[in-house]
């Protein structure tokens, strides 16, 4: 029987949207909380789960009720990236890749921080990524994996979070593995991939790529999660052209390539053809001084694409 979008777990990308203060932060959740169609967060590491402060902050402000949450790699992924360009679970210099390796065991002990303190565990699964730029090489990282995958992540599942693979002619934003390659490693190890729309698209320079890369992973079998973030080619006030950026849907952004059409067509895929599909989602930025209740609303209108599916 055909599964049901308004299934599946909806998670909101909010640290993307975040106001800039801590009170607003603790209004946001709070109003993020009161809305029963969201089922957690996807948070940024390190962020607030850098040190035992901000996880303590972090753990007594996340709504109670959220047990879906998920994590990113990839901020903390791509300062390292920047600062040791051989830097990364699929490097192929085996001091980069230890040093990832190494590094991801702080994100574990964060996840087991925040589990104690929340008294559950409430974060789902941990995306992790394969750096670095342009060297990364696929059997490096399945070794990388096969070791991380075997530690105790207080419940939650690692699933690989794709980002726009290194293309010579293509300055990248990320450029990792590509998709194909990825998914031989999930089904090697029996993990799943997310795919964020906005990162497909900054990789094939269109809005087809997401949609293709929704059927690849959900064809193989791996496709565990399903976020929307918007990406065009044109500079708007969230950056350059083509940047992941996390641009809005296109009624709050008419640069964005993200329509609800595009939204509905990679929903159906997924829910259609994806056995192990655990989440869907919407991580997008908004203008600076946008109030809650426009952030909010932002996310909803990617929420009711979704489900119009």
């Amino acid at each position: 029987m055909r599964q049901q979008a308004q299934q599946i777990p909806f998670v909101v990308g909010a640290y993307a949207s975040m106001p800039a203060d801590k009170e607003s932060q603790s209004q946001y959740y709070q109003l993020l909380g009161e809305q029963s169609w969201i089922a957690g967060t996807e948070l940024p590491y390190p962020g607030d789960l850098a040190d035992t402060a901000t996880r303590a902050w972090l753990a007594t402000t996340l709504p109670k009720h959220w047990h879906a949450n998920t994590v990113t790699a990839i901020p903390g992924t791509m300062q390292h990236v920047w600062k040791d360009g051989t830097f990364g679970l699929a490097s192929p210099d085996e001091q980069g890749r230890n040093a990832a390796i190494q590094w991801l065991k702080t994100l574990r002990d964060a996840v087991e921080d925040v589990a104690q303190l929340r008294g559950s565990d409430d974060i789902t699964a941990i995306e992790i990524h394969s750096a670095p730029t342009e060297l990364a090489d696929a059997a490096a990282f399945q070794r990388s994996l096969e070791e991380v995958c075997a530690w105790n992540w207080s419940g939650a599942q690692l699933v690989i979070e794709h980002c726009d693979r290194y293309i010579a002619e293509q300055k990248p934003e990320k450029g990792f593995l590509s998709i194909d390659q990825e998914i031989a490693v999930a089904q090697q190890l029996g993990i799943g991939i997310t795919i964020n729309w906005g990162r497909s698209a900054v990789e094939g320079r269109d809005a087809l790529t997401p949609q293709q890369h929704v059927e690849a992973a959900a064809t193989a079998g791996v496709l565990q999660g399903l976020m929307f973030s918007g990406a065009g080619p044109e500079e708007t006030q969230y950056g350059y052209s083509w940047i992941d950026g996390h641009l809005p849907m296109n009624v709050d952004e008419p640069s964005s390539l993200m329509d609800a059409e595009r939204i509905q067509a990679c929903t159906r895929i997924a829910i259609d053809q994806a056995e192990q599909l655990q989440y869907l989602g919407a991580k997008i930025c908004v203008p600076k001084d946008a109030t809650l209740a426009t952030r909010l609303s932002f996310l909803q209108h990617i929420h009711d694409a979704v489900i119009a599916a």
